[in-house]
């Protein structure tokens, strides 16, 4: 039994163990009926057995095995229904094994084939109940030899199996065999399934590369244990999670390249039932990548069509960056809408204030929420000594009603354990996953204020650390005090490191040497704690502030061109210019015009250094003498946020006319949107306008505080987008959660959710 061939299949990775083999023995159908048994080998069994079964792709499984007179193949699976003729099942052997011969298509104008194993058998599955036609290649052509039934079966709708047995005098009696075998559907324009599966699936034609490879492997081989040659990439779906409350599925695959090739599509049913290839489906959108030793892809799909309170089980399938197809490992399932949600829940120690949110919100009408707290260090979800106080209706966010309360009969420095519960506008009941902790009246703590004159940076620590600890840094140069002076500056706290308890900021502070800076912080906690340290004073060291060089400007076209280092994300560079001859670093006619990032450079012309390039389009008239100057500065993404500094002036004559009125922010907005949304890793808040204008983007946490600016200067015409990374202004990540960006340009503001998801 089994002692003459050994097959190459591509699609799998797995090599030959000759001691596992060798400890195996092994039976082959005697009769072709549709059974597939899949039960443990045992010497004897005249059925299909699991170690016959090879591999599995688009949700049908192929198997093989073979005696010494005959190869049996079989697939299962909702493509095996060969009744009504839906598919058709192709089979390809490469039996002299010699390079570059054989057959570079199958005759058919559905695959092609290439690399080292090229067919010259070839067997078609299609006449329904059994039928197949047998095709061998001559060495310039396939010759048809005929149509057969003997020893096969053709799968039907109660017996999802089609089954074949190939002579071995049919494939020319050979000592080694490659096959590889594909699926139709009854159009033959789609490759539905693929075995191996390192092959693709998808519109014929399509490229068959990999084999699975026999070679003498003598008696007592698994036919699962044969090799895939040439070695297959592969893929993998995994990190499946469902979302109820907004009908999301989510699904990974790797190898990913940021959703340039790679594919996600999301199968599902609504009653009851397990989703397989046959079911409804939603083609995934692309969302984000995680890159690390290989690139993750992420899509995520919507069941907009699910009904409220329907349990909806789904399945992925994703295509890798090399076409190679992986589908989930298990069925996933949600009910959709199901209950109501509590979440976002936080509070503000200072203030004495808890809120939370609750979906599906209808403004208060009929939602409502309460807060349940104790002061005693007991769980306030069992505890008998629990206080009970009513929500407060706050805002409508999206589908999210958020309520508050104040606890101000709570004596400060108590400590108090809290949670939330309510009803949403379908009378579903929900509550807080777990309870939360804070001290009354609680300061956030700071320490160790400092400052390198030799930088003009100064440093603090912040407690309680974690995410939402931060610091702004306020000062002044011109000896006025910086919690009143209206000139004095703010930089967000630079990120520096953390402790257990605190967390490290800096920031950079632009003053010119010599100068008298007095700078405090404003700090708060991890727990939305807050205070405020004393006035500091130090003298600086150094004059600091970016450097502006290269600064050029075209007569004929009127585009001004300024470069600033330290370059990097966040820095920027305003130009304000005048065309009636005044200053205007001091005119009340000067114009600003937020510059366009045109390219990083090296060092060149006046820049001794790697600088940032940005450029903008004045506005004169021919003849009009333009005096003008560059002011750079840093935004609250990037660590020299605090710095900021003027060029000095420069002028020139205009060659030509550039009409029109320089942008102060007429242009109207028409549309605002993010994608994805809900979103993992990045969502694209997209915008368009009807002319150029002042545009602001901001992202805020459910509490209001400000998270990270994302945008601040001039738009174009059109559509515009910026994306957003779920992170701090200081790169750390977000959790899960709803945040807000807030959108403002002259004469329009608009608030949107967006909701991240891990």
């Amino acid at each position: 039994m089994r002692t003459r061939y050994a097959f190459v299949f591509a699609g799998f990775c797995l090599m030959l163990i000759p001691a596992l083999a060798a400890a195996l023995t092994y039976t082959t159908p005697n009769t072709t009926d549709g059974v597939v048994e899949n039960a443990t080998p045992q010497l004897g069994g005249t059925e299909w057995e699991s170690d016959e079964l090879v591999d599995t792709d688009g949700g049908t499984d192929f198997l093989l095995t073979w005696d010494d007179t005959t190869f049996f193949n079989a697939i299962q699976g909702t493509y095996a229904d060969q009744e009504d003729g839906d598919y058709d099942w192709f089979i390809a052997f490469d039996t002299d094994m010699t390079p570059g011969s054989g057959a570079t298509t199958d005759g058919y104008s559905h695959v092609t084939f290439s690399g080292k194993f090229l067919p010259e058998v070839i067997y078609y599955f299609a006449g329904g109940m059994g039928w197949y036609e047998y095709s061998t290649w001559d060495g310039a052509q396939w010759v048809f030899r005929g149509w057969s039934n003997l020893c096969s079966y053709g799968g039907w709708d109660s017996t999802l199996v089609s089954e074949i047995c190939i002579p071995e005098s049919l494939v020319v009696n050979a000592e080694s065999i490659a096959v590889c075998s594909w699926l139709t559907d009854e159009n033959q324009a789609q490759v539905v399934a693929s075995f191996p599966k390192a092959n693709p699936i998808g519109v014929t034609p399509q490229a068959m590369t990999y084999f699975f490879v026999a070679r003498d492997t003598g008696s007592g081989v698994a036919p699962n244990g044969l090799p895939v040659e040439p070695t297959p990439p592969s893929a993998t779906v995994d990190n499946e999670r469902s979302f109820a409350h907004t009908c999301t599925g989510m699904a990974d695959i790797t190898p990913g390249n940021c959703g340039a090739t790679t594919q996600m599509v999301f199968y599902y049913t609504v009653d009851g039932s397990d989703p397989d290839s046959a079911s409804a489906f939603v083609v995934g959108t692309y969302d984000t990548c995680k890159v690390g030793g290989d690139t993750t892809d992420t899509f995520y799909a919507v069941f907009a069509s699910a009904p409220d309170e329907s349990t909806v089980k789904w399945i992925a399938k994703g295509v890798s960056k090399a076409g190679i197809v992986d589908w989930s490992d298990a069925v996933q399932s949600f009910v959709q809408g199901g209950t109501a949600w509590v979440g976002s829940e936080g509070s503000t120690p200072t203030d004495c204030t808890v809120w939370a949110e609750i979906y599906e919100g209808d403004g208060g009408v009929t939602s409502w929420m309460k807060f349940d707290y104790t002061t005693d260090g007991s769980d306030p979800r069992t505890s008998g000594t629990v206080q009970t106080v009513d929500g407060v209706f706050d805002a409508k966010l999206g589908n999210n009603d958020k309520f508050y309360a104040v606890l101000d009969m709570v004596a400060g420095g108590t400590t108090v354990n809290w949670y939330a519960y309510g009803t949403d506008m379908h009378d579903n009941y929900a509550e807080s996953d777990t309870f939360f902790t804070f001290e009354q009246g609680d300061t956030a703590d700071y320490y160790n204020l400092t400052c390198n004159p030799d930088s003009n940076y100064v440093t603090a620590e912040v407690g309680p650390s974690g995410y939402g600890s931060n610091a702004d840094f306020i000062w002044t140069t011109d000896g006025t005090d910086p919690k009143t002076s209206p000139t004095a500056h703010t930089a967000v706290g630079y990120y520096i490191a953390s402790t257990d308890s605190t967390d490290s900021l800096g920031a950079y502070l632009t003053a010119d040497l010599g100068d008298t800076i007095k700078w405090y912080i404003m700090a708060r906690g991890s727990d939305n704690s807050y205070s405020e340290s004393p006035v500091q004073t130090c003298t600086a060291g150094t004059t600091s502030g970016p450097t502006l060089c290269n600064l050029t400007e075209d007569s004929q076209t009127l585009v001004v061109q300024a470069s600033i280092y330290p370059r990097g994300f966040g820095s920027e560079i305003r130009f304000i210019y005048t065309h009636d001859g005044t200053d205007p670093k001091t005119s009340p006619t000067a114009y600003s015009i937020e510059g366009s990032y045109v390219r990083d450079d090296d060092p060149v012309g006046d820049c001794a250094v790697p600088t940032g390039v940005f450029e903008a389009q004045l506005y004169a008239k021919q003849g009009e003498t333009i005096k003008w100057y560059a002011h750079g500065w840093y935004q609250s993404h990037n660590k020299y946020n605090g710095l900021f500094g003027d060029s000095g002036v420069r002028t020139f004559v205009a060659d030509s006319t550039h009409a029109g009125v320089p942008p102060r922010g007429d242009g109207r907005v028409v549309r605002l949107s993010n994608s994805p949304n809900p979103f993992t890793g990045a969502t694209r808040i997209m915008f368009t306008l009807t002319g150029e204008s002042y545009v602001r983007i901001r992202v805020f946490d459910i509490s209001g505080r400000l998270v990270t600016s994302l945008y601040e200067g001039v738009a174009s015409e059109g559509e515009n987008a910026v994306e957003w990374n779920g992170r701090t202004s200081r790169g750390e990540d977000l959790p899960s959660g709803i945040y807000f960006y807030r959108f403002e340009a002259p004469g329009f503001q608009a608030t949107r959710k967006a909701i991240l998801i891990k």
